[in-house]
């Protein structure tokens, strides 16, 4: 299993966009939406069962808001962005598995706690993170997730 970077950015037209407000409570419920995400130049390497990260870019507050298990294999499509360079990009399907209200995200300064040497925000979707940071980021997020505490603990750090 392994960790990857996707993005969202809300300056962006996305079709459709994410959309946190149906996801946070059918993953209360603990049904997983489906969604499908680019994989920015990323053509291969990610496979079912890694997991994603979702990191809000573009405008503030940035950072953490969202957590994932993909489903599929890279497959490439339509590029999303009409004023891309290139016609096609990568996907993969997704399950969510959380999301953190866009304007309380795990900021980029708690990321760099947890790996102070991962680029947070890089240029695109599909960035690999090292093991430890990505299984240290997991586990701060579910196994701490239902420790009844009125904060959340990844803002704790």
């Amino acid at each position: 299993m392994a960790y990857f970077l996707f993005l969202v950015n809300p300056n962006l037209a996305y079709d459709p966009y994410p959309d946190w407000a149906e996801w946070e409570p059918k993953i209360t419920q603990g049904i997983y939406p489906a969604s499908r995400w680019n994989t920015g130049n990323r053509r291969n390497g990610i496979t079912p069962g890694d997991r994603g990260f979702i990191v809000k870019v573009g405008s503030d507050p940035r950072g953490l808001v969202g957590a994932c298990i993909v489903t599929s294999v890279v497959q490439l499509g339509p590029h999303w962005n009409p004023e891309a360079r290139t016609v096609e990009t990568g996907y993969v399907d997704i399950e969510m598995r959380e999301v953190i209200d866009l304007e309380d995200p795990l900021s980029m300064t708690e990321l760099k706690i947890l790996g102070p040497s991962v680029q947070w925000a890089p240029r695109q979707s599909g960035t690999k993170l090292p093991d430890e940071v990505g299984e240290r980021l997991w586990s701060l997020i579910f196994d701490e997730i239902d420790d009844g505490a009125d904060e959340a603990p990844w803002h704790t750090l």
